[in-house]
């Protein structure tokens, strides 16, 4: 791998975009993936939990926690805490690292890596409810480009994309079967789907949790390097409010 600098402006964007980038991600989305309502806005449940505002006074919180329903599950990536507004219980607290590529990567070679489409669907939802790489919901994967290997037509490793915020893409679902795991196909499979996007002109980023440390650890020795530390607040409706 070669050293991946930014330019000036990546760097600036970077500072720009990243610190809130949902938000942003949320405002570059097609409309079909996204719920609006006054500065407000998440993706629709079936592509992701998350949702985001310009800023997160209660008052604007509350605007995107208007869209939950019963059951639902909110999630907000936040440089601070948010303000939850009455009516609405914290379910999780976790801090994460986003972590953006820092090395030039090469497309691979090997033929085991394969595209995943909407087909296959059903696979990528067992391995993802298997190995809990992150939210997978039912259309996560038509975010973004996502790629896979199979051992006897088995799905047994993927990864793919979800946020795309300005010029940077976020790496997500990085998952691999429990008995494939220590060969290889995570880091195999990120440093392709790297390549891929640097291919398009854009930039490699990623979201882990800090107490996750084989994976922190597997990150920065594939050249990415962390930006800053985000909080992840994830909220329900109150059981008292749900009726």
């Amino acid at each position: 791998m070669q050293s991946f600098n930014l330019d000036a402006a990546s760097e600036v964007a970077t500072e720009e975009y990243l610190a809130n980038p949902v938000w942003i991600a949320l405002t570059e989305a097609p409309p079909a993936f996204v719920e609006r309502r006054e500065g407000a806005a998440r993706y629709r449940p079936e592509f992701a939990p998350f949702g985001a505002a310009q800023n997160y006074t209660a008052q604007s919180v509350s605007q995107v926690a208007a869209m939950l329903q019963p059951g639902q599950r909110l999630s907000f990536f936040t440089a601070g805490k948010p303000d939850v507004p009455p009516g609405f219980d914290v379910v999780r607290e976790a801090t994460a690292n986003q972590m953006v590529a820092t090395n030039r990567f090469t497309v691979s070679s090997d033929a085991r890596i394969v595209r995943l489409g909407v087909d296959d669907t059903p696979d990528m939802l067992r391995l993802a409810e298997m190995t809990e790489p992150g939210p997978f919901n039912s259309r996560t994967n038509e975010l973004g480009h996502f790629f896979g290997i199979r051992e006897g037509g088995q799905l047994v490793a993927m990864a793919g994309e979800r946020m795309t915020a300005g010029t940077y893409v976020e790496i997500s679902a990085v998952c691999t079967h429990p008995e494939w795991r220590g060969r290889g196909l995570s880091r195999l499979l990120m440093e392709h789907l790297s390549a891929t996007i640097q291919e398009r002109n854009k930039v490699p980023f990623l979201h882990v949790f800090t107490n996750n440390v084989s994976a922190v650890r597997l990150y920065r020795a594939l050249g990415f390097r962390i930006a800053r530390t985000l909080q992840l607040t994830a909220i329900v409706r109150s059981s008292a409010d749900a009726n």
